[in-house]
C-alpha cells in the first residue's frame, strides 16, 4: 500500500520517543515494575501477512500472497493474567484501480501465563470482511465469521510503553447456499507493534 510508507516512519519515531522516555532516570528512589499490567491499553502494529483461500472445491488452500498488515487493539486489564478488548486486523493488496483487503474485527482475550513476564496467548472471534474497494468509490465485499489465535511478547520500554512482536492466524468463513458451499480465507501474519497503557 502506498500510504504504509508514511506509517512506518511514524511507528519508528514513536518507538524512539518511548525508549527515550523510559531511559530517563527519576529523582530519588523509586520502585517500578515494568512488567506490571494495569489500566486501559492500546496498541498499533505493522506487519506482513500471508493470505490464502479455499473455495471448498476439493483442491485445498491456494498458494499464499504476502502483503502488508495493520492492526489496532484496545481494551482494559482484568488482572496480571488477563487483558480483554477489541482488535482490527487488516491485510492490503493493490489491484488495478483499487485495493483488495481482508479485514478482521474481533473481540479478543489475551492470557499471560506468568505474572512477571510479557508472553501471552491470544484468542478472538468476530466479523470478517473480504472485499475490493475501487478508487472511484465503488466496492464489492463478502462478510462472514472470523476467528483468530496468536501469541506475542510485551517488551517494556517504560512503565507505560512496550514493544510487542506477535504472530497471529486469522480464519474467515464465508457462507454459501445449497448450490454454493461458500469459501474460507486464512491469514498468517507476523508484526511488530507499540503498546501504551495507563496507570502509574
Amino acid at each position: 500500500m502506498r500510504f504504509l510508507g508514511r506509517l512506518a516512519p511514524l511507528l519508528v519515531a514513536t518507538v524512539w520517543l518511548a525508549s527515550a522516555a523510559g531511559a530517563q532516570t527519576p529523582r530519588g528512589l523509586v520502585e517500578v515494575n515494568d512488567n506490571s499490567r494495569r489500566g486501559f491499553w492500546t496498541a498499533f502494529g505493522l506487519g506482513a501477512g500471508a493470505e490464502s483461500y479455499d473455495l471448498r472445491d476439493g483442491l485445498g488452500y491456494s498458494s499464499t500472497l504476502t502483503e502488508p498488515t495493520i492492526s489496532v487493539r484496545l481494551g482494559g486489564t482484568v488482572d496480571q493474567h488477563w487483558r480483554l478488548g477489541g482488535e482490527a486486523l487488516v491485510w492490503f493488496h493493490d489491484v488495478p484501480g483499487g485495493t483488495e483487503s481482508l479485514s478482521s474485527f474481533l473481540l479478543i482475550g489475551q492470557w499471560y501465563p506468568m505474572r512477571t513476564a510479557g508472553f501471552y496467548l491470544k484468542g478472538g472471534a468476530g466479523i470478517g470482511r473480504n472485499g475490493v474497494d475501487f478508487n472511484n468509490g465503488f466496492g464489492v465485499a463478502d462478510v462472514g465469521f472470523a476467528v483468530l489465535g496468536g501469541a506475542g511478547w510485551e517488551i517494556p520500554l517504560s512503565p507505560r510503553f512496550a514493544l510487542v512482536p506477535a504472530v497471529d492466524v486469522a480464519q474467515h468463513f464465508y457462507g454459501g447456499d445449497r448450490f454454493n458451499p461458500g469459501y474460507r480465507e486464512r491469514l498468517l501474519q507476523a508484526g511488530l507493534g507499540i503498546q501504551f497503557q495507563t496507570g502509574r
